[in-house]
């Protein structure tokens, strides 16, 4: 699932983009060559839509009023439990083409600039988190923000910064339909209550579907999503040709 058009493993690719991504792309299959989560396109195209990259702010679509995970709850007081089916209560926003989850009491709480924050110390919450950020971390105008402040500061934030600069990469503010893939299903890997490693499927537009293995940390306040060394954010990227074995669970 890629989003980016830097990176090669992500939950997104670009349908139509000139230069690879990792995550929500359609089509990202060259990591550097074509730099362009968890989204649109074929592999080895990226997930951005620019070509040029001069991050730009823009005010984020208005979230759904969530209450906010309680602040002194410890997470032997919340569901622990690892989904295993769709979470119920879940409502779908549209961000930039792409159906993002809304779930109270896992949030997001709040959504800033495009910067989501406030998820539950929980599975659920977990899972929420990392669809949130990797998706915008991939395809908002405003990704170097939503980077900065969701991703966990490793070498793998560092190099994506990097290969960001080297790239010049931007992301359109008005993307048009089909330009990212969208969610289309779950399944856990392992969860405790510091890290979260889960499976991502995007749907393709033949059919077949891109998987993507993420992580996220727990920064004894939020969850962030971890990349890669190289800057991606999954090791690996695979197409498979059916969902069996996984949740189903998107918005479109």
């Amino acid at each position: 699932m890629r989003l980016h058009p830097i990176r090669q493993g992500g939950i997104s690719d670009e349908v139509n983009s000139a230069r690879p991504r990792w995550l929500v792309p359609v089509i990202a299959t060259g990591f550097l060559a074509a730099l362009a989560v968890w989204v649109i396109a074929s592999p080895g195209q990226s997930l951005r839509a620019g070509s040029q990259h001069h991050p730009v702010t823009r005010q984020a679509a208005s979230s759904p009023s969530i209450p906010s995970p309680s602040a002194t709850a410890s997470p032997s007081s919340l569901d622990q439990s690892v989904p295993d089916s769709p979470p119920p209560g879940v409502t779908w926003q549209i961000i930039d083409t792409v159906a993002l989850p809304f779930l109270a009491g896992a949030g997001p709480a709040s959504v800033a600039d495009g910067i989501p924050s406030g998820f539950a110390h929980t599975p659920t919450g977990a899972l929420v988190a990392m669809v949130q950020i990797d998706f915008r971390h991939l395809i908002e105008p405003n990704f170097v923000a939503v980077t900065q402040a969701d991703v966990a500061n490793t070498l793998g934030r560092a190099q994506f910064f990097d290969l960001v600069e080297a790239d010049g990469l931007t992301n359109p503010p008005n993307p048009q339909p089909g330009t990212y893939l969208q969610l289309a299903g779950f399944q856990f890997v392992s969860y405790t209550t510091s890290t979260a490693v889960i499976q991502l499927l995007t749907a393709r537009p033949d059919g077949s579907y891109q998987l993507s293995t993420l992580s996220v940390a727990w920064d004894g306040h939020d969850w962030q999503l971890v990349l890669q060394a190289d800057g991606t954010d999954s090791p690996n990227q695979q197409i498979v040709s059916s969902p069996v074995g996984f949740v189903l669970w998107g918005g479109v």
